[in-house]
């Protein structure tokens, strides 16, 4: 068992996925409204005031009073996850949380191109919720996204927030743009993210820049970084983030050596390494050609 937690600690996995919802004042949760919009957007659920016990017997719930107030949690029975000694459904959870101040989300703030009003949004809110889920690893990572998005979404209905951040892709969203681009199909808008750092030190004497994404490895599938030089940045967002939506869609297919491209010209060559920039996790590093790659593959 240890070997296999440092195993997805090395790639990047994370067993327990977390947002963090801030908000300028305290939310006002309906639970029965939450209930409603979890049902529409996960399916079938088992409630928390229940004592849930599935086909072979293994209880999964068990209520307890003294957290009723800071703790709602669910069972998405369309979410089943196979384990030796039976099915369970996989879980989501929602809590109360100290309020952290915008200081501490730095990384997530240098890296918010996609929001300018990230920094000034945070340093408004003093309410946080978290919602997490649990049991929720053995789910291929495309079923365990969708499940999160479907739940995240029913909270943000029923106790909307001015504020999402995504622990795992170090991300901050405005709440209206996230749900905007979740209707249009980008299921990756806020569990991942396209970071971008100018390099500099190495003595090259060119533009030197890394871009990468983070997020998939979180779900179990590498994330994309390419070391290059005297590339425009706004010009190789677009490919990074295609082949990245390309990997979690179809998994981890591309094999070192293997290139990729969207035009006859294009021919990047991959590889598997370990990211550049932390956190430390599984990366395909793609290589841009002789003339503009700055990294090294085997």
């Amino acid at each position: 068992m240890e070997e296999l937690l440092q195993e997805e600690k090395d790639f990047g996995f994370a067993r327990v996925y977390a947002v963090e919802l801030k908000y300028r004042q305290q939310p006002q949760l309906d639970r029965n409204a939450l209930y409603q919009k979890m049902e529409l957007y996960t399916g079938k659920l088992g409630k928390q005031e229940e004592r849930q016990v599935d086909e072979a017997g293994l209880a999964v719930w068990e209520s307890n009073d003294a957290d009723q107030d800071n703790l709602l949690h669910f069972f998405h029975l369309n979410y089943m996850v196979t384990y030796a000694e039976g099915e369970m459904p996989a879980q989501t959870s929602l809590m109360n949380i100290e309020h952290r101040q915008a200081s501490e989300y730095g990384t997530a703030i240098q890296q918010a191109w996609h929001w300018q009003e990230a920094e000034e949004t945070l340093n408004e809110c003093s309410h946080s919720l978290l919602l997490v889920d649990m049991m929720a690893s053995g789910l291929e990572p495309q079923s365990r996204l969708q499940l999160f998005t479907g739940a995240l979404r029913a909270v943000l209905e029923a106790a909307p927030c001015d504020a999402i951040y995504f622990r795992e892709s170090d991300k901050l969203v405005e709440p209206k743009e996230y749900l905007a681009q979740i209707d249009e199909g980008a299921i990756l808008y806020g569990a991942m993210n396209v970071r971008f750092y100018n390099v500099e030190g190495t003595g090259s004497g060119r533009r030197e820049g890394l871009m990468d994404s983070i997020g998939l490895a979180a779900l179990g599938i590498p994330d994309v970084q390419c070391h290059f030089y005297d590339l425009e940045p706004n010009e190789m967002v677009g490919p990074l983030t295609d082949i990245a939506y390309y990997l979690f869609r179809q998994g981890d297919v591309i094999a070192d050596g293997e290139t990729v491209g969207f035009t006859e010209d294009m021919r990047w060559r991959c590889e598997h390494q370990y990211a550049l920039a932390a956190p430390r996790r599984v990366v395909i590093d793609i290589d841009p050609g002789e003339l503009n790659y700055a990294g090294k593959q085997g």
